[in-house]
């Protein structure tokens, strides 16, 4: 490939001093959940109890009684329980199994947003805002950990948390790559394997060699010769298609098992396939589980660093029950506590199982490279909070968007089991803290850029407008 299609097609070149031993040591991986439509904390991790109004009316707020709330021994942070009544919709899991799994890595960080618009609200829950030039969080994870990797960024989210970021000097390999369907992604990996009566490789490589020739040959391609879009095409056709069928995703990442798949394609099931289906065993008629067991894939594999995967807003259900709402966390509208409750058991199912796998998985299959789960990151990214008061002494309402909220984020690279700022139980309105002590600061707000800075600061992402968040940084 010539110098100029390569600089163009915004190619991977390495810099001088490249250690490709070191960029391996020093990778951090980056997991976005996407809570969308609105997932509060006051209705997860940062419930109050109804006995801790002081000035306000706990029948007109959104707390809840003491029998509803779980704290497990040894947790400084606590949650609500399944609700008993749920109407039509089934619990999947709970809050409370997954805070006793796994809240010594566990963290609130309470933050205001500046949109409740959903659309962009989402984005700026991943570009904090617009903090770093513009780059989505995703973004600024794959440039920095990814250069070496085939699809460093894949996206299975939805709506704003799929957007690209504005940064347009950012390099066309660290955008997201959109990731359709996770159990049939494989099969699109590979330009012939599994075709029924497809020419044998040799011979479609001597017809694709042909065509390279035709391309720059043509009337279009001496045109166009230095255009840059038709040296991105060239280069994603030509180098990064090779580079993924060579690497044989198309069998690392297939999680339809063996005995699905008809022999006469000739294709072989990911070789762990069952690991993956024992952690998420819903995941052939449950897509957010098909989501969560391709992100462990892409990350196990060193296909990616960085993934992004929402729950969706259409309803799933087996023949006898609803295991999520429509419209995910936005059904709060029509009933919010159990939106916020069934949604989040969603939630906490493929955060409980995903940070399973990452504990117990060697980097790369190899044990010299540590437990994934000693590079990794998880930030439950959400639109925005709810409303904070309900209808008097009701347990069933609909509520609206608000700009007040807080994130939850899971890392052994974060000052674990702790809350980073505070509520005022009489409002119900999260405050901020000091970014150096984490001290609470009642009267201060934190924004979507502390969110952002605080993700990338663990994951060694340097950029000009970053703050310190060093309060929450494991020493």
């Amino acid at each position: 490939m010539s110098a100029r299609r390569r600089a163009n097609a915004g190619f991977r070149d390495h810099e001088a001093g490249h250690d490709p031993a070191q960029a391996l040591a020093e990778r951090k991986l980056l997991f976005v959940v996407c809570a969308a439509g609105g997932g509060s904390i006051i209705d997860s991790f940062l419930p109050v109890l109804d006995t801790e109004v002081v000035n306000g009316e706990p029948a007109s707020l959104d707390v809840y009684p003491e029998s509803l709330i779980r704290q497990p021994e040894g947790s400084n942070i606590r949650c609500l329980r399944n609700l008993s009544n749920t109407s039509y919709f089934t619990p999947t899991f709970s809050m409370e199994g997954f805070l006793q799994n796994h809240y010594p890595d566990t963290v609130v960080l309470t933050h205001e947003n500046t949109s409740v618009n959903h659309e962009v609200a989402q984005r700026r829950a991943v570009t904090g805002a617009g903090i770093d030039s513009g780059r989505t969080i995703l973004e600024a994870a794959a440039l920095r950990h990814g250069s070496d990797l085939l699809l460093p960024n894949c996206a299975m989210a939805t709506g704003g948390y799929i957007a690209p970021g504005t940064d347009a000097s950012l390099p066309r390999w660290a955008r997201g790559e959109i990731v359709a369907d996770p159990l049939m992604f494989a099969s699109s990996t590979h330009g012939y394997r599994g075709v029924l009566g497809a020419p044998d490789a040799a011979l479609i490589e001597r017809a694709r060699g042909v065509r390279r020739q035709l391309d720059d040959a043509s009337p279009f391609g001496q045109t166009f010769r230095d255009s840059p879009l038709r040296q991105q095409y060239l280069s994603l056709r030509d180098e990064n298609q090779a580079g993924v069928e060579v690497a044989d995703l198309i069998s690392k990442l297939m999680l339809v098992p063996q005995d699905a798949l008809p022999s006469k394609f000739g294709l072989e099931s990911s070789p762990i396939v069952d690991l993956v289906r024992e952690t998420f065993p819903s995941m052939y008629t449950d897509p957010w589980q098909a989501k969560a067991a391709l992100s462990f894939a892409l990350a196990y594999f060193g296909v990616s660093c960085a993934v992004s995967l929402s729950v969706d807003f259409e309803p799933v259900g087996t023949t006898s029950s609803l295991i999520s709402t429509p419209l995910a966390f936005d059904y709060s509208h029509n009933d919010h506590r159990v939106a916020q409750n069934i949604m989040w058991g969603r939630v906490c199912l493929v955060l409980d199982g995903l940070i399973r796998l990452l504990k117990s998985s060697d980097y790369l299959g190899d044990p010299a490279l540590g437990k994934m789960w000693d590079r990794s990151l998880v930030y439950v990214a959400t639109d925005f909070g709810r409303e904070k008061i309900r209808p008097f002494n009701s347990g069933s309402y609909g509520t609206g968007h608000h700009l007040n909220n807080g994130s939850l984020l899971i890392s052994p690279l974060l000052k674990g089991n702790q809350v980073f700022g505070g509520i005022d139980p009489d409002t119900l309105l999260t405050y901020g803290f000091d970014r150096e002590s984490g001290a609470p600061e009642p009267g201060s707000l934190m924004r979507e850029g502390d969110v952002y800075s605080a993700v990338a600061q663990a994951l060694d992402i340097e950029f000009a407008q970053r703050r310190d968040m060093s309060a929450m940084m494991k020493a």
